[in-house]
């Protein structure tokens, strides 16, 4: 292992050393820029072999770390704690003669398990028998299978189904993904969704969730149940340059109300799309490994338009269709002041263009943390009521301290024996229309893998206070298998 390191090490630093040379001369001749396309693209390469080659050398353990980040950024007490707790696990491991001992076994029944043949199938576990709950619906139970087959290195495909019972309102739910991953020298995925069901149609990926790769909820996401949606949408993600990267997609709904609630049966087909760019003199990297989505500094536009084929010629009785336009930009990025303490920073801004026939899922929300999820704490509200729209703009302002030695970290009980570091957040939403919302919080836990907070919201136009309590495990995100390229 420390050989294959030194090999990669060595020609990723020449092919650094050889282009930095070229870039700094004007008036290349075409085999100069042949030579330097072909050196950046061997650079990318051998990126991507790093961020997938083995840390452990075991498959179970090694999956914990396929997003873990450039250093500084992964300078927490999580990854700290992870890699303690790997290495632990390994040792074991390797001096055993059994296949992993009773912690694995605990895990897959838990977090389910894959079995390899010729297609890989995995099941879910128990955790994932109670896949959500609102208020029309009441609480889900369910369960998924995957089915998956390796097209190459970093290529695949998976299907990802499932089926689900309401208990409240009675209904039976499908969702289907099916999953193209391609091009991994350019992060490429390729989703087709469909199904029937009453929460979000976005799929996510695991990693999307833990890199928050998303600036806003994406397409028509939102927190509202009260219809009842059979859906199919087409979505694209590729990263076109190194500090570049597209996401686009198309989705339809079939909007039918569930039963006993007076809203109107409509349709939606709507186009939406997501740039991200990260300038790359505010993202250098010493080691020559890219700053990852989520830490790196960077600008977002998203724009969101529904519209209807029948156009002008729709008759008096048909269904309607949503139509509006909305664009929405945000500036985000992670500011290391050590290795200890580091800023998270967030700044949105976003407007309807055109509202001409919004249902009430087309509205501007936000994202929201349940009591437990395994979305990180910078990227949900935690007392943000549900409902709470942006009307027809708005503007957020999000920060977050983190700290390995600040409050609770610095004791020897949190700090010194369990390990842990806390962080302050504070988030302030404004509309357009006056409302205003504002948001702090303390949490405390291990870096990215899990976290315990405690939070207090105000909305001045009602003058209410709120408090939630939440937990955080983007670990539940790494432990998958169900959404991975490697």
């Amino acid at each position: 292992m420390p050989h294959r390191h030194c090999t990669w090490l060595g020609a990723l630093a020449l092919s650094l050393i050889t282009l930095a040379p070229l870039r700094a001369q004007t008036g290349l001749t075409p085999q100069d820029s042949l030579r330097l396309d072909s050196l950046d693209g061997l650079r990318r390469e051998l990126v991507r072999a790093n961020e997938a080659r083995p840390k452990y050398g075991i498959p179970m353990i090694d999956r914990f770390f396929r997003y873990e980040p450039v250093a500084p950024y992964n300078q927490n007490r999580g990854y700290q704690f992870l890699h303690a707790v790997a290495a632990s696990m390994a040792r074991n491991q390797k001096s055993s003669s059994s296949t992993g001992g009773p912690l694995q076994t605990l895990i897959e029944i838990g977090a389910g398990k894959d079995f390899d043949f010729e297609w890989r199938i995995g099941i879910d576990g128990v955790i994932d028998l109670l896949t959500a709950k609102n208020s029309i619906d009441g609480q889900w139970f369910g369960y998924g299978i995957l089915i998956a087959r390796k097209l190459g290195e970093g290529r695949s495909i998976r299907l990802r189904s499932s089926i689900n019972y309401a208990l409240k309102s009675r209904n039976w739910y499908h969702e289907h993904n099916l999953l193209l991953y391609y091009a991994p020298q350019l992060n490429g995925l390729m989703i087709l969704s469909g199904g029937h069901t009453s929460r979000e149609t976005f799929h996510l990926t695991p990693e999307e969730i833990y890199r928050g790769y998303y600036g806003a909820l994406p397409a028509a996401n939102s927190p509202v149940a009260s219809f009842v949606k059979d859906y199919l949408q087409l979505r694209n993600r590729i990263q076109l340059t190194e500090n570049l990267d597209l996401s686009t997609s198309l989705l339809f709904e079939d909007r039918k109300p569930q039963v006993g609630i007076p809203l109107e049966h409509h349709r939606a087909l709507l186009a939406s799309g997501q740039v991200l760019w990260a300038p790359s003199f505010l993202n250098r990297s010493e080691s020559g490994i890219p700053i990852p989505i989520g830490h790196r500094r960077e600008l977002g536009v998203i724009y969101k338009q529904a519209f209807d084929p029948n156009g002008s010629t729709q008759s008096a009785s048909a269904v309607p269709y949503s139509r509006f336009q909305q664009l929405e930009a945000f500036v985000r990025g992670t500011i290391p002041l050590n290795e200890d303490n580091k800023i998270d920073l967030k700044i949105n801004a976003g407007t309807y263009l055109s509202r001409e026939y919004l249902s009430p899922s087309d509205e501007k929300y936000f994202a929201l943390a349940p009591v437990i999820d395994r979305t990180p704490f910078k990227d949900n509200w935690a007392t943000l009521p549900p409902f709470f729209t942006g009307g027809k703009s708005w503007t957020t302002q999000e920060v977050n301290f983190y700290s390995n030695r600040f409050l609770l970290s610095r004791t020897k009980g949190f700090g010194g024996f369990f390990r842990m570091d806390d962080a302050l957040h504070a988030r302030n939403l404004l509309t357009g229309d006056g409302r205003a919302f504002s948001e702090v919080g303390y949490s405390i836990g291990w870096g990215d893998m899990a976290r315990f907070g405690l939070f207090a919201g105000y909305d001045w136009q009602k003058t209410r206070p709120y408090v939630a309590f939440r937990i955080s495990l983007p670990v539940l995100c790494l432990s998958a298998s169900a959404s991975e390229r490697y």
